[in-house]
């Protein structure tokens, strides 16, 4: 299949992929958004949430996979402890709070709500921070494989 000639300029280029860059995460954090609004109110069920979350992880998998390939980390944010302590705290309060809802909305037992929301909250804080620190530890190599090779 032969490449077709682009119309657009370079500014137009740029703009395009402005463009498809927000549209990209739109899309990431609106699938997460949906997904949890979906198990808090109780439409829970794997089949409800089956294609949204196939969505969700390839498109989480891609990103972070062709990131790291490619030697990009962040804009802003450093690969270090600090910051993977903080990113995985964020996700792990925030899997908490939501199982804390679930188990409540579920069974009405304040005390086992919030024994789940704690126990979940300890497992996506560990299990979150080893995959930030494998996947750091794998940029810092392919970024040193990268500036060897140029």
């Amino acid at each position: 299949m032969r490449k077709m000639k682009s119309n657009l300029d370079e500014r137009q280029e740029l703009k395009l992929l402005k463009i498809e860059h927000n549209g990209c995460w739109i899309a990431f954090w609106g699938l997460l958004i949906v997904m949890l609004i979906q198990m808090i109110v109780g439409n829970d069920s794997i089949k409800n949430l089956a294609g949204e979350w196939v969505v969700f992880m390839s498109l989480a998998l891609y990103l972070s996979i062709d990131c790291v390939r490619n030697g990009i980390w962040d804009r802003k944010l450093k690969p270090n402890l600090k910051t993977n302590i903080i990113a995985s705290s964020i996700a792990a309060v925030l899997t908490g709070i939501i199982w804390f809802s679930v188990s409540y909305r579920n069974y009405h037992k304040l005390i086992g709500s919030i024994a789940t929301g704690i126990i979940m909250f300890v497992q996506v804080e560990i299990l979150c921070l080893l995959v930030l620190m494998i996947f750091s530890k794998i940029y810092k190599r392919r970024v040193q494989k990268l500036e060897e090779d140029d």
